[in-house]
């Protein structure tokens, strides 16, 4: 299992409409993440700051089947409007899962 981090942006003026849009994430964008061997992901959200953690089988392979899920591009394409990437700029929905940071320390009890 791989476990990848990385940081993105909302736009200022949209954090109330990031929150609202994840507690309505679409089914077939749930579905597109397990069927591509993401089995956690998680957001968390200060001020306009993101961080996403996820746990996928392969982040490779994960990334490969997202960006060829019709539901999952529209999904991204969604986002776009109301987001920016970790320098500030726009935000690339057919990039949407960068290479993300090196771990350097994880553990867990067992």
């Amino acid at each position: 299992m791989e476990r990848v981090a990385f940081v993105m942006h909302v736009k200022e003026g949209e954090e109330e409409e990031y929150r609202r849009r994840h507690r309505e994430v679409w089914p077939a964008v749930l579905a597109d993440l397990e069927q591509a061997g993401v089995r956690s992901m998680s957001i968390f959200m200060v001020d306009r700051q993101l961080f996403l953690y996820m746990e996928a089988e392969n982040y490779a392979e994960a990334v490969r089947i997202l960006a060829e899920s019709p539901e999952s591009v529209r999904w991204e394409e969604y986002m776009a409007p109301i987001m920016e990437d970790e320098s500030g700029d726009d935000y690339d929905p057919h990039d949407a899962y960068p290479e993300g940071w090196p771990e350097v320390f994880h553990w867990r009890v067992g």
